[in-house]
């Protein structure tokens, strides 16, 4: 643990960065996995999973909130030297996620009808989307607690564990997805029924694992029974932390609904076409910069709790300056390869004209993005959750959405693209300025 209190800070967080580019790969392969063999059975198959989407990423939010909440507290408790409370917080974060998930699940399996027909499912797609999420439900904890502890063992420096726990996870519903979905060998034919047996499959091993993980090889469990009084307590302020993190993850697809949606309006089916293309290549080029926020926790944690803040502001430094830099490297590849990559994507010359007109504008924000998202984990990681509260309903509800709808209004498909950039560019200024304040 004390080796993130030493040496060089870019060297560190070079060494924290780099195995989980391989854990962002790997969730990237799991999404789409289940996508791709589900879209072999049929287009109503591909239709109900297509509606489970957005109630997947909500409940997967309440895992994220759980996560930097506790990851914030165990991250500082060991860079303080105070062991007991980082293995109490651990075990408390893992407590509440099986009893919010379970209650979230329980609301959730009885509500599926209603909440589906509210999202537009109908018919035998209702229907194919109520088997998928019945057993999605039943099997929730599972899903949601490998983030989780994953998150913990992040917190204590180890960022090669939650890899092999991912790449185990995606590995294992690569296999499990054809038998079960298709029925292979000695297997039923499940279908859509069988993707979410797969996934909960392979999440129950990768919860396993990490929980091996945690106990043995790091001693962050402890099994003592807590007063209740101390593990309420514990709870609100993992909650508290992890508040802003849950509603980010939460208002990203709003976000994405919301420009789509205008997208549909200025050019129909191939410009909401051109950018899914478009939002799918720019998430392989955040990657590092996904692995590099992961990368943030333990450093910028342990150095806070141990008071070596002059290496946090360097931190700072030099997350800003690399902001600019992965911006500027985003462009020069993009300006060769933004219109043969968009071709991979489709055939249709509109939807690649679209796609492209896409990705040269909005690469140009994307310095905002980074600042935007590295600045707050920055001041969560450090019990700091209002200001990135205000950061991020800021970007969304005060920059994106406003910016985009005025530039769709008067340039069409271009000026919502330009909207966005800009609105991203906002955030990130607000972002850099308010970090500013708060880490001094």
């Amino acid at each position: 643990m004390s080796k993130l209190l030493h040496g060089s800070v870019s060297g560190q967080l070079t060494r924290l960065t780099l195995p989980s580019i391989g854990g962002m790969l790997a969730i990237m392969v799991l999404n789409l996995t289940d996508t791709w063999y589900v879209s072999r059975l049929g287009t109503d198959e591909l239709a109900a999973m297509g509606f489970t989407f957005s109630v997947v990423m909500i409940v997967g939010a309440l895992a994220i909130g759980f996560s930097s909440g506790a990851a914030s507290i165990i991250t500082r408790a060991l860079g303080a030297g105070n062991k007991a409370l980082a293995s109490r917080t651990a075990s408390d974060g893992l407590v509440l996620t099986i009893v919010g998930t379970l209650m979230v699940s329980m609301v959730g399996y009885f509500s599926i009808d209603p909440l589906f027909r509210i999202l537009g499912a109908e018919g035998h797609v209702l229907d194919l989307t109520r088997s998928y999420m019945q057993l999605w439900f039943l099997g929730a904890v599972a899903v949601i607690m490998p983030p989780v502890s994953d998150g913990c063992l992040r917190a204590a420096g180890d960022v090669v564990r939650p890899v092999i726990v991912m790449c185990c996870i995606a590995l294992l519903n690569v296999i499990l997805d054809p038998i079960l979905i298709f029925g292979w060998g000695p297997f039923p034919a499940l279908g859509i029924e069988g993707a979410a047996l797969a996934t909960i499959i392979a999440r129950t091993c990768g919860m396993m694992a990490s929980l091996y993980f945690l106990h043995f090889k790091h001693h962050l469990i402890d099994w003592r029974f807590p007063r209740i009084r101390e593990m309420l307590r514990s709870w609100l302020e993992i909650i508290r932390l992890g508040i802003p993190a849950a509603i980010t993850q939460a208002l990203n697809p709003v976000a994405q609904g919301f420009y789509i949606r205008l997208a549909a309006g200025v050019g129909g089916a191939q410009a909401v076409a051109a950018m899914a293309t478009g939002t799918r290549i720019e998430a392989f080029l955040l990657i590092l910069a996904m692995a590099y926020a992961i990368a943030i926790i333990p450093f910028v944690g342990q150095n806070y709790g141990a008071a070596e803040h002059g290496r946090i502001q360097e931190a700072r430094r030099i997350s800003n300056r690399f902001a600019l830099l992965y911006a500027g490297a985003a462009l020069l590849i993009l300006l060769p390869a933004a219109r043969p990559v968009s071709k991979l994507f489709s055939a249709d010359p509109e939807v690649i004209r679209l796609s492209t007109t896409y990705l040269l504008i909005a690469v140009l924000g994307m310095a905002g993005i980074l600042v935007s998202m590295w600045m707050s984990q920055f001041l969560n990681v450090i019990g700091k959750p209002r200001p990135v509260m205000v950061i991020n309903l800021t970007r969304v509800f005060a920059f994106v959405i406003p910016l985009s709808l005025l530039g769709s209004t008067l340039f069409g498909f271009t000026g919502l693209v330009a909207g966005l950039t800009l609105g991203n560019l906002c955030s990130g200024t607000l972002a850099y300025f308010t970090s500013r304040t708060a880490l001094r």
